[in-house]
Formats: C-alpha cells, structure tokens, sequence
C-alpha cells in the first residue's frame, strides 16, 4: 500500500459580475410573488369572491391591474439590472426593493396566512441583499500615475 500525499483541492471561484447578481435576485422574488399570488386563490374565498364580480365597477378590473403594474415591475427589472448603466441601475435596484420592502409590510400586516407570512420573509430578505450588491456595486478607482 503505498502512502500518497493529497493535496486539499480547491474549487475554482468566478467572481460574478453585481448585474448578474441582481437581475437573479429579481428573478427569485418574482419567482416567490408568483408562487404567492398562485396559491392564493387556494385560500378560501378569494377565487369565489373574484368569480362572483359582475360589475367592472365593483373595482375588480383595477384591482387586478394594479397587481399586474406592481408585477411587472421586478419582471423588467430582471432584464434592466443587466442592461442599464451602473449609476441608474444602482440606484434603481436601491429604491425599488425598498419601496416593494414598506408595501410588503403594509399589506401583509393583517395576513394570518403562515405560507404567506414566510414567503413575504423571503421576498423581504431578497430584497435587501438587492439593496445591499446595489448599495456595495464594486468601483473602479482610476490612479494617476505621477509624473516626475
């Protein structure tokens, strides 16, 4: 039996561009938005309230467009976190989550629901580590040489 040395091997670490870190932030809390409004028809009463509507004016048509509007939000933050310029981009994915933050608490203030509760964790959590990447985006500090 012979007796080798090993060596610890080490994985390879790629650093990942903050563009690509954010826009996959947003594609994960969208992803839990969906999952949450999905289930949500399960809860009891909500769908058979919705199916019982026969009147745009009883606020159902804006409803659900306001739903849409706040949706598509983090869905076009996906594709702008990798296309925008680093100055707007940073601030957007600043104030955005942070805004989506206040309306989370607010709206699930009342919600006794526990899938609902721990999804809003999640979607709160996503959504300062978008703050954070945003708030931390690397800086490339320019050195001048100096002449002598």
């Amino acid at each position: 039996m012979s007796l080798t040395k090993q060596l610890p091997s080490q994985f390879i670490e790629f650093q990942i561009n903050v563009k690509l870190k954010l826009s996959a932030l947003w594609a994960a809390v969208m992803c839990c938005y969906i999952y949450g409004d999905y289930i949500q028809i399960y809860v009891p009463e909500v769908l058979a309230k919705a199916m019982t509507v026969t009147s745009a004016k009883e606020g159902i048509q804006a409803e659900f467009f306001a739903v849409a509007f706040l949706m598509s939000i983090p869905s076009v933050m996906i594709f702008f976190s990798l296309v925008l310029k680093p100055t707007l981009n940073r601030w957007l994915n600043i104030i955005i989550p942070a805004l989506f933050i206040v309306m989370l608490v607010l709206l699930n203030l009342k919600t006794t629901w526990i899938y609902y509760l721990y999804l809003t964790a999640l979607e709160i959590l996503l959504s300062l580590a978008t703050i954070w990447y945003a708030w931390n985006w690397p800086k490339n500090y320019l050195i001048e040489k100096e002449h002598s």
